[in-house]
């Protein structure tokens, strides 16, 4: 068993190199992306069997809960065990999952309880293994790389968000739902097959005696919180989600009172091309040595694209800024991202990157919880002709359905513009 510890004799690779690295990612894109087809899939799946919106809300559950709750799990465990295993492990638990869920559907007995165990479960387990994914990128690459290294990892998200969609929907309607689940194993086994063949990477050692749980998760916790630069950092990615947040849950219905379902999901695939432009540029061009600079240029620039975009009403002018700041979240994320590598010892990354996680997915929750209400109980009623904001605020949002998400969204964006200027390094 101390093979798998990460004081344990292993073998080292003396010079650090981009392509072992490059195989590693190449093998979590393909398995991320059979994971957000799966997701994808089952979701539509559900909601035409049952006509339910909240069993599909369940779905969305399944999947959003685990990684909150696990996240900081995986990071104790990345920290302490070698962490190309944990990622084999979370791999294959998650293969194991949509094995469970193969099984059920082969054998014509696929309820709603089989398919929300089957998808927790490997939401769960690809949990289990990010912040060992995330950490182990400074084991394999030098601080020059983290930048084109980070526009890989999130043109992967990207990728898997603006795919997942089209493929999952063109395999359920010509393929079967079968066919998803057997191309999800594959993906599966490609990725533990690259993790397999990079060569092990030299760790700082720890001493695993003594080892507690929960002391190393507060030790994680202290260690971030006695960083105030790491701190405020999470605090301002806590924030850019919880807006984004709010645009998930009401850029469909505010849309929905401008068009057709059939152009808002043009309008949505084609903005979302704005995350893979984005990524695709940081990872040839490079952040730069001041890393504070485009954190807060992307902040700046994303609240002002995503407050015009609020203000219209042309279908054109809300794709051109959505589009625009799509291109900003990347330059956001990445620009954090090594921030953090950067200023947290390797030997501690695990537990930061899983507490990091848990603490940014907050975000979601909030929103979630409020821009509905918010929406249907405040602004939409004080926008209406005989609400208190109808007559200030009509000529810059109107009063039409719909307005009331509309002036969130630039609320939202007004406050990742005054983010970008709060905190942090100047």
């Amino acid at each position: 068993m101390s093979r798998f510890y990460t004081n344990s004799k292993v073998n080292r690779v003396k010079e650090k190199s981009f392509t072992p690295f490059l195989i590693v990612w190449t093998g979590q894109l393909l398995s991320g992306l059979g994971t957000g087809i799966t997701a994808f899939t089952f979701g539509i799946y559900v909601f035409n069997q049952t006509n339910s919106t909240i069993s599909f809300a369940m779905v969305m559950l399944t999947l959003f809960v685990p990684a909150i709750l696990i996240g900081p799990i995986g990071g104790v465990f990345a920290d302490r065990f070698d962490r190309r295993v944990m990622i084999i492990i979370g791999d294959t638990g998650s293969a194991v999952a949509v094995m469970f869920l193969l099984f059920f559907t082969l054998s014509g007995r696929l309820f709603l309880w089989n398919i929300y165990l089957g998808i927790a479960m490997s939401s769960a387990f690809t949990a289990l293994q990010g912040p060992a994914y995330k950490a182990l990128l400074s084991d394999m690459l030098i601080k020059s790389q983290y930048s084109k290294a980070g526009g890989l990892m999130q043109l992967a998200s990207s990728a898997k968000h603006l795919l997942a969609p089209i493929c999952g929907g063109f395999l359920l309607a010509y393929a079967g739902i079968e066919c998803v689940l057997l191309l999800d194993i594959l993906t599966f086994a490609f990725a533990i097959m690259a993790v397999v063949f990079v060569p092990a990477v030299e760790i700082m050692s720890q001493n695993r005696k003594g080892f507690h749980f929960f002391n190393e998760m507060r030790n994680g916790w202290k260690s971030l919180i006695e960083t105030p630069e790491v701190m405020q950092i999470v605090i301002k990615l806590t924030t850019v989600t919880f807006f984004i947040g709010c645009i998930q849950t009401l850029f469909t219905p505010m849309m929905l009172s401008l068009t057709t379902a059939k152009t808002l999901g043009i309008i949505l695939s084609l903005s979302a091309l704005g995350m893979v432009v984005g990524s695709l540029i940081i990872s040839v061009t490079g952040l730069g040595k001041d890393l504070y600079v485009p954190l807060r240029l992307g902040l700046a620039l994303g609240g002002i694209f995503l407050t015009i975009m609020g203000m219209s009403t042309h279908l054109v002018i809300i794709s051109i800024f959505l589009f625009l700041f799509f291109i900003c979240l990347p330059l956001i994320n990445i620009s954090a991202e090594v921030l953090i590598r950067t200023k947290v010892p390797n030997q501690k990354q695990g537990r930061t990157w899983g507490l990091t996680g848990f603490l940014t997915q907050i975000g979601y929750v909030a929103a979630y919880l409020s821009a509905g209400f918010l929406t249907d109980k405040l602004f939409n009623p004080l926008l209406q002709d005989q609400g208190v904001l109808a007559f200030n605020l009509r000529h810059i949002v109107g009063s039409e359905p719909g307005r009331g998400q509309a002036l969130i969204l630039m609320i939202c964006g007004l406050g990742l513009f005054l983010t970008a200027l709060s905190g942090g390094k100047r």
